[in-house]
């Protein structure tokens, strides 16, 4: 029929897909309509509840296969009347001195997600409505954050969306001499990294908390890039000295994450190599761990309480590092070309100061081909070495007296560990 909406292949009522996907409907539904219903005050009436959120989601779901079968218009109808629905519930509400507004606008955005299901877009519904949960069931903790907002902050903001949305796509991203290493996109992403992880941790303090806070981000930069994480808490702990003991546990653990990220980009390329790699990455990462966790379990919370966290928008100290990072990989490109399969572990140790995923990723490649495995195997704990003593560094270096006292003895002995197994497997 003309104006239809042709159904997706294998969206036949009798096939087990078309059940399954009303499933994933009535679930998204569900949880909604859960977290809703907890929300009500005992005694309140409401025009939804636990019952009528998973409803509303195998509504559209059929609102959409309906119009498949006849025509969008039957859509377009039936979200009408749903639509009028939803005025004539928020006109009462409003009437009586509830205006509100959310229930009404996650009611109708349900409907389009039961919608998107039988469509196909199964990922696109599901993520939608777990960021729906998360500012739904955190409104006490973001009402909370809108009142310590002030206007520094909404302008760190704004310069942090500039050199995010504007300038990082603007900048070239290929390499220019010499030696075709500096590429002014992948330098200021670094830039971008540093800033943001200072950015979102500021945003998770004033949220949930100044230790959790910590906690929660050491892990995200972990999973991202433990050195612009370093950088980030390093800058911090100048302007909230109590809080160095955190930032120093924060810093060792993002570090120790790397550990078993570096194992995993590894063993989707060479699996051999990486299960060489398990005893070592395994070790590290348990005396990693432990070493946060003893930092974190002597902190007694009270210097917490002693802190005002200042805006952490430090652009000049993220460019400062950003053109170091640059130096860095000019001079591991340099090595390898000046120093060839002679400099790999040269060229290991330099590359492992500024990032150990590239460098992995090559001497994977190259494992079994150019270089031996073993040649490989020590390279890669070349590069833990050198990643962790320049996280040791700058934490000691540019850190307030008590990151510089926490992380030289945490990263101490990490290191020596790190030595130590590379000194056994030696014999």
């Amino acid at each position: 029929m003309n104006g239809a909406i042709q159904n997706p292949a294998g969206l036949d009522p009798t096939l087990p897909e078309f059940w399954y996907k009303i499933l994933v409907a009535l679930l998204i539904g569900l949880l909604i309509g859960l977290e809703r219903e907890t929300k009500k005050k005992i005694g309140s009436h409401s025009f939804a509840g636990i019952r009528t959120f998973p409803l509303i989601a195998v509504y559209g779901f059929l609102a959409a296969f309906i119009a498949g079968i006849m025509s969008i218009y039957v859509y377009v109808i039936m979200f009408f009347v749903f639509g009028m629905l939803i005025s004539i519930s928020y006109y009462f509400a409003a009437r009586d001195g509830k205006p509100g507004g959310t229930t009404e606008i996650t009611l109708i955005l349900v409907f389009i997600l039961g919608s998107l299901v039988y469509w196909g877009f199964l990922l696109l519904p599901v993520a939608i409505s777990v960021i729906m949960l998360i500012f739904l069931a955190l409104k006490a903790e973001f009402r909370a954050f809108a009142g310590k907002i002030d206007q520094e902050d909404f302008y760190a903001a704004i310069k942090f969306a500039i050199i995010t949305v504007i300038v990082l796509p603007l900048l070239p991203d290929k390499t220019f001499p010499p030696l075709d290493v500096f590429n002014p996109r992948k330098i200021w992403y670094m830039v971008v990294l540093i800033a943001g992880i200072s950015f979102i941790g500021y945003v998770l303090f004033k949220l949930i908390g100044t230790k959790k806070g910590i906690q929660i981000l050491s892990v995200l930069g972990g999973l991202a890039s433990s050195t612009a994480l370093t950088l980030s808490f390093t800058s911090r702990s100048k302007e909230a000295e109590p809080l160095s003991r955190n930032f120093a546990a924060g810093i060792i653990l993002a570090s120790t994450i790397m550990f078993p990220r570096v194992l995993l980009i590894i063993f989707v390329l060479n699996a051999q190599l990486g299960n060489r790699l398990i005893i070592p990455v395994s070790i590290f990462t348990v005396v990693g761990v432990l070493i946060s966790y003893w930092l974190w379990r002597k902190d007694t919370g009270d210097s917490i309480q002693e802190v005002k966290l200042t805006n952490p928008f430090k652009l000049l100290f993220a460019i400062k590092f950003g053109l170091i990072f640059a130096a860095i990989l000019f001079v591991s490109k340099a090595a390898q070309v000046y120093f060839g399969n002679r400099g790999t572990y040269f060229t290991s140790f330099f590359a492992g100061l500024a990032d150990v995923d590239a460098i992995a990723l090559s001497i994977t490649e190259l494992a079994g081909k150019v270089i031996s495995s073993d040649v490989a195997f020590y390279s890669i704990l070349l590069a833990f070495i050198s990643n962790t003593v320049v996280k040791t560094f700058i934490s000691s270096a540019f850190g307030s007296a008590g990151l510089k006292k926490y992380s030289l003895r945490g990263f101490g002995v990490l290191i020596f560990v790190i030595l130590a197994y590379s000194a056994i497997s030696l014999m």
